[in-house]
């Protein structure tokens, strides 16, 4: 448990540059453990909370019309999970589940509001995450419509090779867009 607080003070000391600042953050986080395989969040619900990956890989995804899972977005170590309900009172549209064991510090949304207030920077840093949250959605639509799988696959590898490395292959083929024995074919053919 020390050394998620240590991680996670570290992450706010990071990117606010405010020690009371990122002592206060860190103090509102409650720590959740889950194992791989989990469910985070069911599509149709909604949170309260956001969350920051401290370690392991968190999956969103959703279940289209015929029962198909379709892997929307993974968040790595340092990246946020549950942060649609950040953005919407509606309920959230896909689910969440823990790709591998995963530790999350989860933070309160009405808190974090309130901080806000006492420290502009983090009101500041807050709309920059949701600004390359929008910037990383609209380089993977790009990607889908002006690139070959492979190319898609080949961007992954050497923009996020940790993913590559621990999410299931049937995973990455779905974020892909791609069926799994096309991934197969695409590496093979490397």
């Amino acid at each position: 448990m020390a050394d998620h607080k240590k991680y996670v003070l570290s992450y706010f000391l990071n990117i606010s540059k405010n020690r009371e600042l990122s002592e206060g953050l860190t103090g509102l986080a409650v720590y959740k453990h889950i194992s791989g395989g989990e469910s985070i969040l069911e599509a149709g619900h909604r949170t309260d909370h956001i969350g920051l990956v401290v370690s392991g890989l968190v999956r969103g995804f959703y279940i289209d019309e015929e029962g198909n899972d379709r892997t929307k977005c993974f968040s790595l170590q340092g990246d946020w999970c549950c942060s649609y309900n950040y953005l919407s009172e509606d309920p959230c549209p896909f689910f969440l589940e823990a790709e591998q064991d995963t530790v999350l510090a989860m933070f309160n949304i009405p808190d974090i509001e309130k901080i806000k207030e006492k420290y502009p920077v983090l009101k500041t840093k807050m709309e920059e995450l949701l600004a390359e949250s929008m910037m990383k959605s609209e380089q993977r639509i790009y990607s889908f419509i002006s690139m070959e799988a492979k190319d898609r696959y080949l961007l992954l590898l050497k923009e996020q090779p940790e993913l590559i490395k621990n999410a299931k292959q049937e995973h990455i083929a779905s974020y892909l867009g791609i069926t799994p024995s096309s991934l197969s074919r695409i590496k093979k053919n490397l």
